[in-house]
């Protein structure tokens, strides 16, 4: 079977949960290369010739650890700030040019690193948050896409598989950023990612519309299956009703959820490259492995909790099931930073094991607290996403600085201990008022009179536009018309 044929008969909402799929890959790409290149950046080398005599050669650059704080977190002040009007414009907008034009121009930005960090901390600091403006709209316009191509049956396999993604590209980076950088040098890693996600972004262009209503080779069968089965008919309202969301004791729920979620993913993000090389004495290469490690079972489990959230969701009500699942998610969360907290540093393994099962159980939070925006907001979740990801960005920025001023000394654990201690006392609020206010339906905000909506298919899909089998478009009225005057006509001169 070629290619095209490939192409033809896979359900178009699926290969664009593809796409989305290592569009995420390349946007954490993006986002973790730094947490892996900075080790290298910052620690000297130590190279051996061919007469047994050890060479130390001097690290690149000697920053402080509140130097690499600010720099580590720079990528978020940008990210966050921008996380509301990216939710506007994702709205009003559609999210085709704006998931592929952040992508695009955060990876271009890219390949400036190394030149940026050769001019000085100031300049690359400049520069990580222009990339962390430019990437804003990832989420939003992910949802905005979503909120019109994913049926009610498929809504959380969809989402989550998109989601998964940024976790292999973690777990990518991670892997392979050490090595790249132990066996060549740390700008590769920057040249290599950049040039992959500016790769991406041609195809994504290529191939994702916005719509399927307007996909040339969609099928009618699976157009109709997706109009019939989505939770609610697109808005055309011109307003957005803040005051109603921002006032949404389940809207308020989700930003809580999300904000611990990323505590815990950003403390392991940002810090456990370091923690491993300095705290517990791995090499950089191998350290970059083992920091890989954990974000391949993250990538199982977010998909895995979202089939089964849809099947869960046919026999329970979908408040229950999102529930459920975070309350799962943050008790193993926790139950892992307890052990990583009580652990000496001489029990290195236990410790990776204990990172493990924390990094891994924010898979399924995702898979509920990420969903939720769509059972909640309809068309207005590219907007949720925006307000809950701005808030629930700001531990990307918030953990990097805490962690630079605690751990003063990083070859000792116990300064990490309180790091880790913060992370669980934020988690325990979290999930508390996630299970108090949370809500699974659409709410009254969200829901608009009849005569405000349209239909997903309001426009022709190639030659197989469903309005032929299902009514008449303003156009056929037109031509019908005229074609009865002919007729009238006719009739009168033949009298």
């Amino acid at each position: 079977m070629t290619l095209s044929n490939i192409y033809n008969q896979m359900p178009k909402r699926y290969l664009l949960s593809l796409l989305g799929f290592f569009g995420l890959f390349n946007a954490f790409l993006l986002r973790s290369n730094l947490s892996i290149a900075i080790v290298a950046m910052i620690t000297p080398t130590i190279e051996k010739t061919s007469a047994n005599t050890t060479t130390i050669i001097p690290a690149a650059f000697n920053w402080s650890t509140t130097t690499q704080g600010y720099i580590l977190s720079s990528f978020f002040y940008g990210y966050a700030f921008a996380q509301i009007p990216a939710g506007f414009l994702a709205t009003r907008f559609g999210g085709r040019i704006l998931f592929g034009g952040s992508i695009g121009l955060c990876a271009f930005l890219t390949l400036f690193t190394p030149l940026c960090a050769q001019s000085g901390s100031g300049t690359l600091i400049f520069l990580r948050v222009l990339e962390g403006l430019s990437s804003s709209c990832i989420y939003p316009s992910l949802h905005a896409i979503w909120s019109i191509w994913a049926p009610k049956t498929d809504k959380s396999k969809l989402a989550t598989f998109t989601f998964s993604g940024g976790y292999i590209g973690t777990f990518v980076t991670m892997l392979f950023g050490g090595v790249i950088a132990a066996n060549s040098s740390w700008e590769w890693i920057f040249y290599i990612s950049g040039l992959l996600a500016l790769a991406w972004t041609i195809v994504w262009f290529y191939v994702a519309t916005d719509s399927p209503s307007t996909h040339p080779t969609i099928s009618h069968e699976e157009a109709k299956y997706i109009e019939d089965n989505m939770d609610q008919a697109i808005s055309r309202k011109q307003t957005i009703p803040w005051k109603d969301i921002l006032t949404s004791l389940p809207v308020w729920a989700i930003i809580a959820a999300h904000f611990g979620t990323n505590w815990a993913i950003y403390t392991m993000f940002t810090e456990l490259p370091t923690f491993l090389v300095k705290s517990l004495g791995f090499r950089v290469d191998t350290a970059g492995v083992l920091a890989a490690l954990p974000w391949l079972p993250v990538a199982i489990s977010v998909y895995g909790a979202g089939f089964v959230s849809d099947k869960l969701t046919e026999k329970y009500s979908t408040l229950y099931v999102r529930k459920l699942i975070m309350c799962i998610s943050f008790i193993v969360m926790i139950l892992g930073f307890l052990a990583v907290t009580l652990l000496d540093a001489k029990n290195r393994a236990l410790i990776m094991i204990g990172i493990i099962i924390v990094i891994g159980a924010c898979g399924p939070a995702w898979a509920s607290f990420g969903v939720n925006h769509l059972d909640v907001g309809g068309h207005y979740a590219a907007v949720l996403m925006g307000i809950s990801n701005c808030i629930g960005s700001t531990p990307g920025f918030i953990v990097p600085i805490i962690t630079g001023y605690i751990v003063q000394n990083p070859q000792l654990k116990r300064e990490w201990n309180e790091v880790f201690i913060i992370s669980i006392l934020i988690c325990v609020l979290a999930i508390m008022f996630y299970t108090f206010f949370a809500a699974g339906e659409l709410q009254i905000w969200a829901s608009n009179s009849a005569d405000e909506y349209q239909h997903v298919l309001n426009n022709p899909i190639s030659s197989r536009d469903i309005s032929e089998g299902s009514g008449l478009n303003e156009k056929n009225i037109d031509d019908l018309t005229d074609r009865l005057k002919a007729e009238i006509h006719d009739e009168n001169n033949t009298k």
